[in-house]
């Protein structure tokens, strides 16, 4: 039996180098699709971790770097939505800390340091990979609209709305109060057999409604009701979902509730 904890056997080595190469492209893949690591960069640490418990002799490391391990792989905050000005960021983290690897291991070269110094320097450089890793790009996927067939599929409304309307006058103005980009499809007056599309501010039709804005309805039938709204969310493009809206128009006798 292989005595891991006292030896860097071979087998041992090419399991650290699986999950390593299993973590870096899990950070690379992450960042196509936007998202940053968090508590995903405690791979780093216990990897060298794994990596020092033979070489420090010190068997607590060994039970340390799995348990880093696991919070990195499976913990509900190990990834998020990466902002605007990550990509900036990371770059220059993994630059400087890469920067800082090669001064510090040049500078080492004519000594011969302790264990401990192998694991942080270890490390420090995981760490830098995952920086530069997660620096990349968001792939561009092509925005592709929902149609007409969108209406007579299974609908949701989502527990909070992510659309907010607004009558003024000859039109209505809806606005995405959501977190994310909506694909619209089409709009209807409510009680009418209807299929208009969403216009801006232009009187051309509007398929992407980015966070926080506004898209016009019109023409606006006079004495309206309600109305209803089909869209999907542009991360969740499987999950078509239908706005609805109801009031009293002015005027009426009775009393319509929402």
């Amino acid at each position: 039996m292989l005595d891991t904890l006292t030896t860097l056997s071979v087998p041992y080595l090419l399991a650290l180098f699986g999950l390593t190469v299993q973590w870096l492209l899990a950070v690379w893949q992450q960042a196509r699709v936007g998202r940053r690591p968090v508590l995903a960069y405690l791979a780093a640490p216990g990897l060298a971790a794994l990596l020092g418990a033979p070489l420090a002799q010190a068997d607590p490391l060994f039970g340390l770097g799995g348990a880093l391990l696991l919070i990195a792989a499976y913990a509900g905050g190990a990834y998020a939505p990466a902002p605007a000005d990550h990509h900036r960021q990371a770059l220059t983290r993994g630059r400087a800390l890469s920067l800082l690897l090669a001064v510090v291991g040049a500078a080492g070269q004519s000594l011969a340091p302790p264990a401990p110094l192998w694991v942080l320097w270890s490390a420090a450089l995981l760490l830098s990979l995952g920086y530069l890793l997660s620096s990349g790009r968001q792939l561009k996927v092509p925005v592709t609209a929902p149609g007409l067939a969108l209406r007579f599929g299974a609908l949701t409304s989502p527990a909070w709305p992510d659309l907010e309307l607004r009558v003024e006058g000859d039109h209505a103005r809806l606005q995405n109060i959501g977190p994310s980009r909506l694909l619209l499809a089409g709009w209807s007056p409510s009680g009418q057999n209807g299929w208009l599309r969403p216009q801006d501010t232009q009187g051309k039709a509007l398929s992407v409604l980015p966070k926080g804005g506004t898209a016009l309805l019109a023409p606006w039938p006079a004495g309206q009701s309600g109305v209803r709204v089909w869209y999907v969310r542009q991360q969740a493009p499987q999950e078509p979902l239908v706005f609805r809206a109801d009031w009293t128009p002015v005027g009426s006798p009775q009393r319509v509730l929402n």
